[in-house]
């Protein structure tokens, strides 16, 4: 090979090593790629995160509310006795079927559930029979569908059939996605409130009990239910059930109801304002005489401190008729709202009302007061009208004293307050 040639050969080695250079070098640029925007990712998440951080932190504890809520507000609903025959003879929509709209158009609504929903357990021991209240677990279908999204029940017939009774009414209350408050299988869940968000807007529900006859305290000890659950999580195994002479006396167990102890109310709703931060907060309350339009000494003073202690309104009943309202500190204090679904004998009992409470920039804007009368026979409620109407309203007006002076009466429904600031 000349000398020529040999330069020949050597550029093309040059070339070809050049070529095989570039190749290299281009392969390991693109197989950084993907790294390279990784890290450009993460660097724009953190600087976002960052970012949103301090957002956070400019935030103020508590936004201004743009949401206004009505809250739809009723006594007490009895799904058994003749009620509940009623329900079984014509399926379970028909006690509700007058008043379905009223109640589903409201953003969230209330209602005292007077009696437990169950397949088990035995009446309270020397009660009499006709005031002794279990339910077909069926009926519950109607709360459902009217739109009720929150029962209390703390009263004295949620323990009519023992222990084994509540504790299936809890379950089936959970299944049907409706909150409850008042009562459960401990004192932590009794007193634990029911939350309800509603377009944004956070709503606490928290249930007592005066402690009369029938009324049994839920206890301290832990619930067994979760116990077993926590246990099958750790062992695979669900523990052997502990055998008791009696599951349905009362007492034999530590479900219950929360009692309207004034030190209790005030601690939850301190509690409750402390770990859910809800936006209003309301009681309700079982209590005072059955058949008085008046509610007791005892009654105002508690009823004043709820409010005081940070509640928006107290939702009262028991008496089974109306009794008057009192405008208190920029809250409602509804001493009683009568019947909704209820067979007595009393005509007064088959004189109601349903309330509708406007809730609106952290506060209890206006309250909507709409008189009922339950049809006897059927037990189903039905809104008032007419000379009957503005008798209801009337009443109210009057059984609520200096409140009652801001009642504005229409044709068939009444409005009370406006921006009650405290």
């Amino acid at each position: 090979m000349n000398k020529q040639s040999r330069k020949k050969a050597v550029s093309k080695l040059q070339f070809f090593f050049l070529v095989a250079l570039f190749l290299a070098g281009s392969a390991f640029i693109l197989l950084q790629l993907p790294l390279l925007n990784k890290n450009r990712f993460f660097l724009a998440s953190a600087t976002n995160s960052s970012q949103q951080a301090d957002t956070e932190k400019a935030l103020p504890e508590f936004p201004p509310l743009s949401a206004s809520i009505k809250l739809f507000a009723c006594g007490d609903i009895l799904l058994s006795r003749t009620p509940g025959k009623r329900a079984g003879e014509n399926g379970y929509q028909y006690l509700f079927s007058r008043v379905k709209k009223a109640v589903s158009e409201a953003d969230v609504a209330f209602a005292n559930l007077e009696s437990p929903a169950s397949y088990l357990g035995e009446p309270y021991p020397g009660k009499p029979e006709n005031v002794t209240f279990r339910s077909d677990p069926a009926s519950l279908f109607g709360l459902k569908w009217a739109g009720f999204d929150v029962v209390s029940l703390a009263n004295n017939h949620m323990n009519d059939y023992g222990p084994r009774a509540l504790r299936e009414t809890l379950d089936y209350l959970d299944l049907l996605e409706i909150a409850r408050c008042g009562s459960g299988s401990s004192a932590g869940e009794a007193r634990s409130p029911a939350i309800v968000v509603k377009n944004g807007v956070k709503l606490a529900f928290l249930a007592y009990a005066e402690p009369i006859w029938s009324v049994i305290e839920a206890d301290d000890i832990l619930n067994p239910r979760i116990l077993t659950r926590i246990e099958k999580r750790l062992h695979g195994i669900s523990p052997v059930a502990q055998v008791v002479a009696d599951p349905d006396n009362p007492g034999t167990g530590p479900e219950g109801v929360a009692l309207a102890r004034l030190e209790s109310i005030v601690e939850d709703i301190r509690s409750v304002r402390g770990v859910y931060k809800p936006d209003y907060i309301l009681v309700s309350v079982h209590w005072g005489e059955e058949h008085q339009h008046y509610p007791q000494k005892w009654q105002k003073i508690l009823g004043r401190a709820i409010i005081d202690a940070g509640a928006t309104a107290v939702l009262g009943h028991h008496p089974h008729v109306l009794q008057g309202i009192e405008l208190y500190h920029g809250g409602a204090i509804l001493y009683s709202m009568g019947n909704f679904v209820f067979d007595m004998r009393a005509e007064a009992t088959y004189e109601s009302a349903f309330f509708e409470l406007l809730l609106a920039g952290g506060m209890l804007e206006s309250l909507r007061i709409t008189p009922v009368v339950i049809e006897r026979g059927s037990y189903i409620p039905g809104a008032a009208r007419g000379d009957r109407a503005a008798r209801i309203l009337a009443d109210i007006k009057n059984w609520s004293g200096v409140s009652g002076q801001s009642m504005q009466i229409s044709t068939d429904f009444a409005t009370m307050g406006s921006k009650l600031k405290k």
